[in-house]
């Protein structure tokens, strides 16, 4: 949101006559927004990243369960009972 914001910005720097301080003010705020944005996509990265090596370890752990109970399931060896 904040980057279309900055482009709308810019857009608005060529379309409007404003003084040399307004127009690196605007470009100052554009520039921020352009870094926040960045900051933000990466943030949302590494949470992605994350979140997906946590659903990782939930799959792994349930289907070392899974195999588990079949393997007590299908064991026909009256030893290994209690």
């Amino acid at each position: 949101m904040r980057l279309l914001i900055a482009l709308a910005a810019a857009a608005t720097l060529g379309l409007v006559s404003c003084t040399e301080a307004d127009q690196n003010a605007a470009e100052q705020d554009v520039n921020q927004a352009a870094e926040e944005t960045g900051q933000a996509l990466e943030n949302a990265g590494e949470e992605i990243g994350a979140a997906a090596n946590e659903a990782g370890e939930a799959v792994e752990g349930a289907t070392n369960e899974a195999a588990g109970a079949v393997e007590r399931a299908t064991d026909d060896n009256e030893n290994t009972h209690p």
